[in-house]
């Protein structure tokens, strides 16, 4: 008798931890300020992919921001040595979502642009790079998807969980713009030809912005937002929370948090 209630136990217990929702793994820390690597996708349309980001309410919105040596993969030389700041290569990276598309929107600094590749190489000289994966911490190809783009507009699927990569997505449509000190890339994905990833409100997504910098021909560092080489999610990627707060809706409420405090002053 006691046997039977011992596994009836059993059976109840698995079944509800089976029950149980899963958990998202804990983001990766910035690898200098030890600060979780996590950002709120909010939702929105841009107007037009038009690579000039007029739409996308930047002044409020949180970026993922490669911008310290701290994030230079250490295994592609010259590295850190012949990176000479923020104004030599750096980049955000804003995010947006809506029904069908996850848009970026890329501000790249890049004193000197070097595009010479094609196709599958477009990583050997100055390109984007975007993983968007499980929240899982492993080794391996297996858990993300890996997109790159070009501020000449070339993209390309590397990494595919589904199986369906190395090829040029025409899912991904991407208009760049050339600026002063660099260029913008403004991309729009269909997330629903990500299949293994569950894009819904409250959702984590593991995230991994990343950019290749090159000069006199061929790259000369990789900078990437945990300071790991790109592929690495042995320590899990960052990670974007997919909101159901817009970003328009964010932008008036700070407005009036704003007015509130000046009327408070008065």
């Amino acid at each position: 008798m006691m046997k039977r209630i011992f596994a009836f136990i059993s059976v109840l217990a698995l079944v509800s931890v089976m029950a149980l929702p899963s958990m998202a793994g804990k983001p990766h820390k910035h690898p200098k300020t030890d600060e979780p690597l996590v950002i709120d996708c909010f939702k929105g349309t841009p107007k037009a992919i038009d690579g000039k980001l007029n739409d996308w309410m930047l002044n409020h919105m949180t970026p993922a921001v490669l911008d310290t040596k701290e994030q230079i993969f250490p295994g592609v030389a010259p590295a850190a040595a012949g990176w000479n700041g923020p104004k030599d290569s750096s980049g955000e990276f804003y995010l947006l979502w809506d029904d069908k598309n996850i848009y970026l929107g890329v501000v790249m600094k890049d004193d000197k642009l070097v595009i010479t590749q094609a196709g599958g190489n477009i990583w050997r000289t100055d390109c984007i790079e975007i993983f968007f994966s499980t929240t899982n911490a492993v080794g391996g190809h297996a858990e993300h998807y890996q997109y790159g783009f070009t501020a000449n507009d070339q993209r390309w699927n590397w990494c595919n969980m589904d199986g369906a990569g190395q090829r040029e997505p025409d899912y991904l449509e991407i208009k760049s713009t050339k600026t002063g000190d660099g260029y913008i890339c403004e991309a729009a994905i269909e997330y629903a030809q990500m299949k293994s990833l569950d894009f819904k409100v409250g959702e984590a997504i593991g995230f991994h912005p990343v950019f290749d910098d090159a000069d006199n021909g061929q790259r000369k560092l990789q900078m990437t937002w945990t300071g790991l080489e790109a592929h690495d999610q042995s320590q899990g990627f960052g990670q974007i929370i997919l909101s159901d707060e817009s970003a328009a809706v964010r932008a008036i409420g700070k407005v009036a948090e704003t007015w509130g405090s000046i009327k408070t002053l008065r």
